[in-house]
């Protein structure tokens, strides 16, 4: 679907129009949300939205945290606009997107820190960013082109942080026997891998690249992202936590991964910015921490924003 003129766009952010496929229809700017359950789509208006998003995504927290998890969040939906555009919604309600649990989910808590941050996103190069976030980082932040490679992943540096280095649940273990690498083996297209291999790290330390090989000797690269998810869909996320592990043991039966973090490790630490909040941080330090490169603003001033060379409209995403 083509991007919105930015008449429209400004238009949008001024409360008198939404965008809905080609045309623009009177009322408020709205996200369609894929209620998967149910296969039914709700239309929320945007900051009734991301109120109900920060108790699924972040929980309970200090303000200056979920104020940078309110930006982030409302940073994703937009930059994200049309992802389930097929199903006639923009977004799902589930960890393919955002987790959102319907209105009633909103906290008093939640709604102020929408409120608080109304309008605020996070952009480069004049366009909102879909910006990334995780559970725990582990002390140190991956690159998003690390982890996904498409046109909508931002430019981010991983970043040190020391505020989630060392803090409790940051460290794991996983035993992965050999009949249950056999399983994981056949998610990822080799039945029967009995070895397992780690021979490629990317800048933040995390693993690259796995070899599985099967008894008989045939083997399968898969990426260590690709690797950790296959791992999560069969057994559950607390399994593969992250992709910044090691082998640190082999035995005849099985192989014990030693890991850091929960999660991809883009973008916001959560358990990182809760503890750069409690220690006094302010929204704006934690997300310019996370996210560096990049520009706290407002949709409005995106919208009225003359178009950049190279870049072509200022808008509010891409897709």
């Amino acid at each position: 679907m083509r991007r919105p003129p930015l008449a429209v766009l400004l238009a949008l952010l001024s409360g008198l129009l939404s965008w809905a496929g080609e045309e623009a229809l009177a009322g408020d700017v709205s996200r369609r949300v894929l209620r998967l359950s149910t296969g039914r789509v709700e239309t929320v208006p945007l900051e009734a939205y991301v109120a109900a998003v920060l108790p699924g995504e972040i929980g309970s927290a200090p303000a200056a945290a979920l104020q940078a998890q309110a930006v982030a969040a409302r940073s994703y939906a937009m930059a994200k606009t049309g992802r389930h555009e097929d199903l006639g919604a923009d977004l799902c309600d589930g960890v393919h997107c955002q987790v959102y649990r319907g209105p009633s989910a909103a906290t008093r808590d939640s709604r102020r820190a929408a409120e608080a941050t109304r309008g605020l996103v996070l952009a480069q190069r004049g366009r909102v960013i879909a910006a990334p976030f995780h559970s725990v980082c582990g002390g140190r932040t991956a690159r998003p082109s690390d982890v996904w490679d498409d046109e909508e992943t931002p430019d981010l540096p991983p970043v040190d942080d020391d505020a989630c280095s060392g803090a409790p649940g940051s460290e794991w273990t996983f035993r992965l026997e050999r009949g249950a690498l056999g399983e994981l083996g056949a998610a990822l297209g080799l039945p029967g891998a009995r070895f397992l291999e780690v021979f490629g790290h990317d800048g933040s330390g995390r693993v690259s690249m796995v070899r599985i090989v099967s008894r008989g000797g045939v083997s399968r690269v898969v990426r260590g992202f690709d690797f950790r998810r296959a791992g999560s869909e069969l057994w559950g996320w607390a399994t593969i936590r992250s992709t910044d592990f090691r082998v640190a043991g082999e035995t005849a039966t099985a192989y014990l991964l030693s890991g850091r973090g929960t999660g991809h490790g883009a973008g916001l630490c959560q358990r990182g910015a809760i503890r750069r909040a409690a220690r006094g941080e302010t929204r704006d330090g934690i997300l310019l921490h996370y996210y560096r490169g990049t520009e706290l603003t407002t949709l409005e001033a995106l919208a009225s924003a003359p178009p950049r060379r190279g870049t072509g409209e200022a808008g509010s995403g891409r897709r």
